[in-house]
């Protein structure tokens, strides 16, 4: 078994990207010198692959990265996903949900390699050029699915769209809602991860914005919300860090640095 000091694990939207959906140059320095010095780093975002390998291509990424919110686990190594989680509750109303129409809120299906909706939307649009993908349109729910995400023009139109699957529903961004494989959770695929890394960790530090990070959080020894988290999240964390504009994971990362020297 190898070893490894840290093991630093990051969330992507609203935590290690900036406003632009990038990877700033503070941010990608102070990851490249932690892992120069025999450190881990990784990531675990609610993105699937097709938006998520440019950021484990920019930074070099080579353990194991946790997508879909806890429902995938990517090899970079191996380019191939090595764990994977299936979404098989709810099936009756999801597919209501895929036939009914709104003018503020969109669904979305993810499965390993593709990206579905029913119909076209502003919505949609956004999205796409948010993440860089492009979703394939699908009159019908496709079978073998990762995850769900609702998507509202405010968080009120995603819960109304959502309706009796709010109960199961977690919030992944400002008007993201996602309904995710019963188990499934990011800090689930923390120990799933490390498991199969066979690697002896003295520290596990987590940082994230919103609820889909909460398991992770409570997975880690440390466990950092930035300073724009969900306040729920912020009540967990055992620390707490700058604004995700302000290169937070950096800042972490010279934190934690400076603790280990003192």
């Amino acid at each position: 078994m190898s070893m490894c000091r840290r093991f630093l694990i990051s969330d992507l939207d609203g935590t290690l990207l900036n406003e632009q959906h990038q990877v700033s140059s503070v941010n990608k320095k102070a990851i490249q010198q932690f892992v120069s010095e025999g450190n881990v780093f990784t990531i675990a975002t609610g993105r699937m692959l097709q938006a998520t390998l440019p950021f484990i291509n920019e930074l070099s990424i080579k353990a194991p990265v946790i997508l879909g919110n806890g429902t995938q686990i990517y090899c970079p190594k191996e380019q191939k996903l090595v764990w994977s989680m299936y979404l098989k509750e709810h099936q009756n109303e999801l597919i209501t949900l895929w036939t009914t129409i709104s003018e503020h809120a969109v669904v979305i299906a993810y499965d390993e390699h593709t990206i579905y909706t029913p119909r076209s939307h502003s919505l949609i649009q956004d999205y796409e050029a948010k993440e860089r993908v492009t979703c394939l349109f699908r009159d019908v729910l496709p079978q073998k699915i990762n995850k769900v995400l609702i998507i509202g023009r405010e968080l009120e139109d995603a819960v109304r769209f959502a309706g009796r699957l709010n109960e199961v529903c977690i919030q992944s961004d400002l008007s993201y809602l996602e309904i995710l494989p019963a188990g499934a959770s990011k800090g689930q695929a923390l120990h799933e991860l490390l498991n199969q890394m066979d690697v002896e960790v003295d520290q596990v530090i987590a940082v994230g914005d919103q609820m889909n990070d909460y398991s992770l959080l409570e997975a880690a020894d440390y466990g950092y919300a930035v300073e724009n988290a969900h306040s729920h999240l912020k009540g967990i964390a055992t620390h707490q860090t700058i604004h995700h504009t302000k290169d937070a994971v950096a800042s972490i990362i010279f934190e934690t640095t400076s603790l280990l020297k003192a």
